[in-house]
């Protein structure tokens, strides 16, 4: 057996290795010589050498476009089938473009391998795709606007959400005419999570704010959440470049049961269609415990408390706080309806956005800018207090009032007593 195995690998071993060499030197020639044909879908097309002025519909910052081209390769058979989509990249040169609308000829000298592995240079012999248009444009840059939308999410336990300031800010772009003229149309939208902002996010700004309200909160927003996608950059989150977006701020107010501390007037109202059964000299209102008489005048005279609302609001309006009743006969209600009015909200209203507007303007190192929708703001947050304004008996116990015709009287009770 060993003489057998050393005559096979031993005997005439030089003709042996030379005719395994040839063999060799045949199959590499041979296989290099096999033509395969593969189609690879989805290549990135790059362009470069684009004018200063000019820009390419579809085209992202960092040079590529959003359509991508399916080229059909043809190439030696081992180097076109180790070739995969993310191999490739199509690379055109813009200066030698001369039409607006210019159709891209790809041929193997646009190609770039990404993979160091693949030569494409010697080994791919002809390339062909579907009509692929590039569509050169003026490049233009204007300010697109920025609806900043109420967030979502919970507020932090012990805090409500009031409002978000700015409430638009305006994107400097640059890109296509059309594409920026239609997103000036359609607009860009941010929307803040509440859900982001921790108790300990509030409970630190308030410590660090130096200011008559200090119930009121603001939150400045941080530097990471100012991004907004660009619909035409390949959807990229991009920074706010508006200079008014450092002060973005979302303002909170701070949960508290407040003191009105002032007698409130309490009166009735006698409908003008029921006046001929009821009238202050068919029905008065009662006194009692909680209801006083001084100067001709009812008034409330247990403590009560607000809440909903802010110091400031409260010490504006609480001079002009009145509680009504709305006379009505039984066969119209059994319990008469009492309401909690503020009188003249007008005025008080120009007092509190007056007073809001000097303060900022007053704050040192303030570089805010007090605009009309900064005025607007203020005012929409007095309205919504006055909406939001509810009277206390104690930390728990809400002011409910109910009204009753009794006997030539009217008679105002509450459960919460």
């Amino acid at each position: 057996m060993e003489s057998m195995i050393s005559r096979i690998f031993f005997q005439n071993w030089q003709q042996k290795l030379v005719a395994l060499g040839s063999a060799l030197v045949i199959w590499f020639f041979v296989s290099q010589s096999i033509i395969e044909t593969k189609v690879i879908p989805g290549v990135p097309i790059r362009v470069v050498n684009l004018p200063s002025d000019k820009t390419i519909l579809g085209l992202h910052p960092n040079g590529l476009l959003s359509k991508r081209v399916t080229l059909t390769l043809t190439g030696t058979k081992d180097v076109i089938n180790d070739i995969e989509p993310g191999d490739l990249e199509a690379l055109i040169d813009a200066s030698i473009i001369d039409h607006d609308d210019w159709i891209i000829q790809i041929n193997k000298k646009n190609l770039i391998s990404l993979n160091p592995a693949i030569d494409l240079k010697n080994h791919i012999s002809h390339v062909s795709h579907t009509e692929h248009v590039i569509r050169l444009r003026p490049l233009i840059t204007d300010k697109v606007p920025i609806t900043i939308q109420p967030p979502t999410g919970e507020p932090p336990v012990g805090y409500e959400y009031l409002d978000i300031w700015p409430q638009r800010l305006m994107q400097t772009l640059s890109g296509a005419e059309e594409e920026i003229q239609n997103l000036k149309v359609i607009g860009l939208e941010v929307t803040f999570d509440l859900n982001l902002i921790t108790k300990a996010d509030l409970d630190k700004a308030k410590s660090s704010q130096n200011h008559l309200q200090d119930d009121e909160v603001s939150f400045m927003i941080p530097n990471q959440w100012k991004k907004i996608i660009i619909p035409f950059h390949n959807n990229a989150n991009e920074d706010f470049n508006d200079p008014e977006a450092k002060y973005l701020k979302i303002d909170f107010l701070r949960k508290e049961l407040l003191p009105i501390k002032n007698l409130i007037p309490i009166r009735i109202f006698y409908p003008l269609k029921f006046s001929d059964l009821i009238n202050p000299e068919t029905y008065t209102l009662e006194l009692s415990d909680h209801i006083k008489e001084k100067n001709h005048l009812t008034f409330f005279s247990t403590p009560l408390f607000a809440k909903g609302v802010s110091r400031l609001f409260l010490d504006v309006v609480r001079e002009n706080l009145e509680i009504s009743v709305m006379a009505a006969p039984k066969s119209e209600r059994e319990l008469l309806e009492c309401t909690v009015n503020i009188n003249d909200s007008h005025s008080l209203e120009e007092i509190y956005v007056a007073f809001l507007i000097s303060h900022l303007s007053n704050a040192k190192n303030n570089q805010e800018s007090i605009s009309k929708n900064r005025e607007l703001l203020f005012r929409n947050r007095f309205r919504d207090y006055l909406q939001k304004l509810s009277l206390y008996s104690n930390e728990d116990e809400k002011l409910s009032l109910e009204g009753r015709l009794d006997n030539h009287t009217i008679k105002v009770t509450s459960e919460t007593f």
